[in-house]
């Protein structure tokens, strides 16, 4: 019996001295986070990590995240063969996929793209046009939307194409930057209705300009904001060239590894993003006479690691997260100690060397790779100007309901339900006095009149209403046939007559035709003058046969 007591203690203890030690790594401090914030070149590499560590940390407790942690590092120790097939299987598929796309390709079998000079394409004073055409005039409408407030700024492009309209005053003029250009804003003056200012300098996102809304942290009309733009542009390029005959070849940080009929291969530093000097801006590709080859498949960023290697490194940083987590017991030291590890494997990661592989649809001859040398900065001021059709009001939306609010926060009337203003197609832009409720049914409509000075909202006897011309609406009322003229000003019928057709000759002479039973007519307005299509404000019209 005490053998075996023994023999069972001896086990124990051996079972005990052979467990691998448990690690204590040194405690994190702000002061080791800030020196991996420093070293990382892509500040919103930064902020992608907190938030992603927030997702993770925010609903689970510390004991279950190292728990998770250690099951995830035991997994790796315990199943290296999986694990490593399983790397191999991804990097076959990559393989198989580009041996599937290469071949050796006939003359009439190739696809090309136009010969740019890329020096030219690349620098040049598109900040400048852009600079010119924002300061030219830039507009917003402000929405105030379940108790949230936002500037959409009014663009007339659809970030290529510039788009031409017959009035400057309502569509932002907007000259789109290169691609590989970049941007701070500021916000450096509110204006309110109410004539208040917020003087605060505030940054916000680049991309919240100029086709996201802006988000403005009050819930009160803004007449105007200045913004500031600083604007990074490319200034000066560097090019690499490769031919053919270079296979092993370095030229500076990248070197050439194969080039065999449209397959190419080459190294490259895994640290291009944010732009700097010697990151890849343009690649280009050519046959053997000089065309330049379309792409068919590419990765870039590719390990040039083997398998073993990529399990190593993978293993390297699981153990250090379990045993840095060994002695962390609250949250914030959790989420001190995750960023930490998070940038110091992500900073590591930009110094390896990666690997670009390109099927091209055409035999590669040789390359040239287009690189940043030198970024200079432009920073403008511009005035935005709201354009919203409501001005003594604002329109708070929410999600079945429109209301209608004074400077004050005073609740003037509700709809009960989403509206929109009347648009002229002519002149581009909204009424502002007239709306009606956004309904499935485009026949249930309901029209309004708003006076903003007096601040009264009118329900409307129309079941239609449309823009003649600039200066004349089209109603038609509730149960009747034909239509009558409305006043775009003022709730005011300009005729007593009802018609059943008109005509506004634009390319035929000039005026408006108009047809009811009692005959045809051309619209004179209250001075006795032809009503034509660019005629200004209409307060009375009279009728005179047609000749």
């Amino acid at each position: 019996m005490l053998k075996k007591l023994s023999l069972i203690l001896l086990l124990f203890c051996s079972c005990v001295d052979t467990a691998p030690p448990i690690v204590i790594r040194e405690t994190v401090t702000e002061a080791m986070v800030i020196e991996q914030e420093k070293l990382c070149p892509d500040k919103y590499e930064i902020e992608t990590i907190e938030k992603n560590i927030h997702a993770f940390i925010d609903t689970t407790s510390v004991d279950v995240i190292k728990t998770r942690l250690k099951a995830n590092l035991d997994y790796y120790l315990n199943n290296k063969d999986t694990i490593i097939k399983t790397l191999a299987y991804y990097e076959k598929s990559e393989d198989d996929e580009f041996k599937s796309k290469t071949k050796l390709y006939l003359p009439d079998e190739e696809s090309y793209s136009d010969n740019e000079n890329m020096f030219l394409k690349l620098v040049n004073n598109n900040h400048i046009n852009y600079r010119d055409t924002v300061q030219s005039g830039t507009y917003f409408n402000q929405t105030f939307k379940e108790h949230k407030s936002a500037l959409e700024t009014r663009v007339r492009n659809n970030g290529a194409t510039v788009f031409k309209f017959e009035t400057e005053k309502t569509i932002q003029p907007h000259y789109s930057l290169n691609f590989d250009s970049e941007k701070e804003l500021r916000i450096m003056n509110i204006y309110y209705h109410d004539g208040t200012t917020n003087t605060t300098p505030t940054p916000i996102e680049s991309y919240s300009f100029p086709l996201n809304a802006i988000p403005v942290d009050k819930m009160k009309h803004v007449d105007s904001l200045q913004m500031e733009f600083k604007i990074m542009y490319l200034s000066k390029i560097d090019s690499i060239h490769f031919k053919n005959n270079e296979i092993g070849v370095q030229k500076g940080p990248f070197k050439l590894l194969k080039m065999t009929d449209n397959y190419l291969e080459y190294e490259t530093p895994d640290d291009y993003y944010p732009y700097h000097k010697g990151s890849i801006i343009e690649e280009i590709y050519y046959n053997k006479d000089g065309k330049i080859l379309d792409t068919e498949f590419s990765i870039s960023n590719c390990s040039t690691k083997t398998i073993e290697e990529k399990y190593e490194q993978q293993l390297h940083y699981k153990k250090a997260y379990s045993e840095y987590l060994n002695t962390v017991n609250t949250k914030e030291q959790l989420f001190l100690t995750l960023k930490y590890l998070d940038l110091k494997h992500y900073n590591a990661a930009l110094k390896e060397t990666r690997k670009t592989k390109i099927a091209l649809k055409g035999n590669v001859d040789s390359f040239t790779l287009y690189l940043e040398n030198r970024r200079d900065t432009i920073t403008f001021l511009t005035t935005l100007k709201n354009t919203s059709p409501v001005k003594k009001l604002y329109l708070h939306k929410l999600e079945d309901t429109t209301e209608f609010i004074d400077k004050n926060g005073k609740i003037i009337t509700s709809i009960p339900s989403p509206i929109n203003f009347l648009y002229s197609s002519q002149t581009h832009h909204y009424s502002e006095h007239y709306f009606y409720t956004d309904t499935e049914d485009t026949y249930k409509k309901t029209y309004y009149y708003i006076n903003q000075e007096q601040q009264v909202v009118s329900k409307l006897p129309y079941s239609q209403m449309d823009y003649l011309t600039p200066s004349l609406l089209q109603v038609r009322e509730n149960d009747k046939d034909g239509f009558k003229f409305l006043s775009t000003e003022k709730n005011q019928l300009l005729s007593d007559k009802t018609f059943t057709r008109s005509f506004v000759m634009r390319y035929t002479g000039e005026g408006i035709s108009v047809h009811n039973d009692e005959g045809n007519y051309m619209l004179y307005d209250q001075n006795n003058t032809l009503i034509t299509y660019d005629s200004g404000k209409v307060t009375k019209i009279t009728l005179k046969d047609m000749l």
